[in-house]
C-alpha cells in the first residue's frame, strides 16, 4: 500500500515538475521572442533616423545648435561629458539647456569634449552621426575619420563631418551618400533639400 502511494506521489512531483519546466521554457521562448521583436523595432527606428540626419534635417542649423552647446561648456553652464537624450531626456535637467533640434534628431548620445567638439552619436549597433567643431578649433580634422587608409567620414558643411561605420564595410555607400548629398546641396543654397 505504502508503494502505491508512493508511485502516486512520485508520479504527481512528475507532473508538478514537468509542468513547471514546461512554464519556464515558455516564459524564456517568450522573452527571448519579445526582446528580439523590441531589437528590430530598435534597429528600423535607428535606420529610419539616418536619411533625417543625411537629407532632411538643416546642417547649417545643427552646427549652430552643436555650437551653443560648445559655448555653454565655455562659459560653464554645461559640464563636458556624456548626455543620453535618447534614453530619457527629463532625466538630466541639464538637458533643458539644449537645442531643440538636438533633441528632435534623438541621438542615443551627445558627447561634448573639453576641447569644442560635440558628437551626436545616433545608433549604438552600427555607429553613426555627426561631430561638429567649434569656430577655433586648432586639431587636426583629417585623421579623426581614417580606418587604415579609408576615410570613413563626409564632411557635410565646413565645421561638421558625418561618420558612418558601415562606409568601412561597404564603400559603395558612401559614394552613394556623396551623391544624394551633392544633390540636396545643388537644390538650393540652404543645404535643406527643394521638395518637388
Amino acid at each position: 500500500m505504502k508503494e502505491i502511494k508512493m508511485k502516486r506521489l512520485n508520479k504527481w512531483i512528475l507532473i508538478v515538475l514537468i509542468g513547471c519546466l514546461v512554464s519556464v521554457i515558455a516564459l524564456v521562448a517568450y522573452d527571448l521572442g519579445y526582446g528580439a521583436i523590441r531589437f528590430i523595432r530598435y534597429m528600423k527606428r535607428m535606420e529610419a533616423r539616418r536619411p533625417v540626419l543625411l537629407y532632411e534635417t538643416d546642417h547649417q542649423a545643427l552646427l549652430e545648435a552643436c555650437r551653443e552647446l560648445s559655448r555653454q561648456v565655455d562659459e560653464r553652464k554645461l559640464v563636458p561629458g556624456m548626455y543620453m537624450p535618447g534614453l530619457n531626456p527629463t532625466r538630466n535637467p541639464k538637458m533643458k539647456q539644449f537645442p531643440q533640434l538636438i533633441l528632435d534628431l534623438v541621438p542615443v548620445r551627445v558627447d561634448i569634449y573639453k576641447d569644442g567638439r560635440v558628437e551626436l552619436i545616433m545608433s549604438s549597433t552600427i555607429m553613426y552621426g555627426v561631430l561638429a567643431f567649434p569656430e577655433d578649433y586648432k586639431g587636426s580634422v583629417g585623421e579623426l575619420y581614417k580606418y587604415g587608409d579609408e576615410a570613413w567620414g563626409i564632411e557635410l558643411i565646413d565645421g561638421l563631418w558625418y561618420y558612418d561605420e558601415d562606409f568601412q564595410k561597404h564603400p559603395e555607400h558612401r559614394k552613394e551618400v556623396e551623391e544624394l548629398l551633392k544633390e540636396r546641396k545643388a537644390g538650393d543654397s540652404s543645404g535643406v533639400p527643394t521638395k518637388q
